[in-house]
């Protein structure tokens, strides 16, 4: 089972801007870590696993 992270409330704005949030995978957390000049660790701290719910309600990005 693919595993999807969403930003964590404090930091949805960091993250998404003025986008809709997204549940995104730990490829996508790597790259946006990698362009933001910060360890995948770092961003993962500001993001949590999403469950169910959340994915229902955000969808899902998938990089084409």
């Amino acid at each position: 089972m693919k595993h999807y992270y969403l930003a964590n409330p404090e930091h949805s704005d960091a993250i998404y801007g003025d986008q809709y949030p997204v549940c995104i995978d730990l490829a996508e957390v790597k790259r946006l870590a990698h362009e933001w000049d910060m360890t995948t660790e770092e961003l993962l701290d500001q993001m949590h696993e999403a469950s169910d719910a959340e994915i229902a309600e955000w969808g899902v990005y998938e990089e084409a």
